[in-house]
């Protein structure tokens, strides 16, 4: 049983501690992380259900105001792929950072948005050409390197324009360096896949507002998380987990362009379950479950007392 003390959030709005039903779903399924017990997450007052949430209306989501302005996605595969694809109607300049070359196995099964035009190609090069095609006036910037070929100071440089981040790479060793370095600079959103592609999350981090990645997926080393890179799963599972982790990057972006809030989802319940198949959480079927996490004590990320 949570603590019925209210505390205040960020926002102003008020919050308890509540039970952490996505660390209890995920402990007792095969997903991609070995989590250990991780803290409370909260349970804000008077917001919505979180299941499922209505968009945005075409009224007050005017897409064209984020033309020109600066996004970067890490990783150009199965979900960054995908992710950059959906992120391409908004007329955005995106940095795509991938070392990877298209194989023949890249374009099959819709897994990724490659086809066999493109084998041979950098995968960044690749997008570039069908992105800037099919949406005009969405730039890519390509950017064909591998995560631990680029220094710290290169990424702090890299991402210090961009909206938000779309860290969507599967080494985990740079999951967490990368967001480590992200957390203080600008918004993070993580998607990842579970096993076989019948679920993924996605992460969301606000710089010193909501908990860092290592807190919000409760691990503490890289050890903590799954490969799943070689996993089979389908173009569409995989394709439902990018293009949400591609809504909620523009949901971000247009807020923080506009000063609006966000209404579509619930910011402060920052872990986002994506269930591609029929699972305790979603027992009537695929859906959305939101939950909240929290900063752990001390944490040398996103702890603003011990935090460099």
């Amino acid at each position: 049983m949570g603590s019925s003390k209210w505390i205040k959030l960020p926002d102003g709005r008020s919050a308890r501690p509540g039970p952490d039903t996505l660390a209890l779903f995920l402990a007792d399924h095969d997903g991609v992380l070995r989590r250990p017990a991780s803290p409370l997450p909260v349970q804000t007052s008077g917001s919505r259900s979180g299941a499922r949430e209505t968009d945005y209306s075409t009224e007050s989501f005017d897409m064209s105001l984020l033309a020109g302005r600066e996004i970067t996605v890490f990783g150009a595969g199965s979900v960054g792929s995908h992710a950059v694809h959906a992120l391409g109607p908004a007329r955005l300049r995106i940095n795509s950072v991938d070392a990877g070359a298209v194989h023949p196995r890249h374009t099959q099964g819709g897994r990724t948005a490659y086809n066999p035009t493109h084998i041979g190609l950098k995968k960044v090069d690749a997008l570039k050409q069908r992105i800037e095609r099919d949406f005009p006036g969405t730039v890519i910037n390509p950017l064909p390197y591998h995560t631990t070929e680029i220094p710290d100071t290169q990424i702090k440089a890299t991402v210090a324009e961009s909206l938000v981040v779309v860290l969507a790479i599967d080494d985990p060793s740079e999951i967490l360096r990368i967001s480590d370095i992200v957390y203080p600079i600008t918004e993070l959103v993580q998607p990842a896949m579970h096993r076989e592609g019948r679920s993924g999350h996605i992460v969301t981090c606000f710089p010193f507002v909501t908990p860092c990645l290592r807190c919000s997926l409760g691990v503490n080393e890289a050890t903590d998380i799954h490969r799943l890179d070689s996993e089979p799963a389908s173009g569409p599972d995989i394709a439902v987990v990018a293009q949400q982790a591609a809504r909620i990057a523009l949901d971000i972006a247009y807020s923080k362009v506009t000063g609006q809030p966000i209404t579509r989802w619930d910011p402060t319940k920052n872990l986002i379950f994506i269930a591609n198949t029929r699972q305790d959480t979603n027992p009537d079927g695929p859906g959305l479950h939101f939950e909240a996490s929290q900063k752990r004590p001390g944490c040398p990320v996103c702890d603003p007392r011990t935090a460099a």
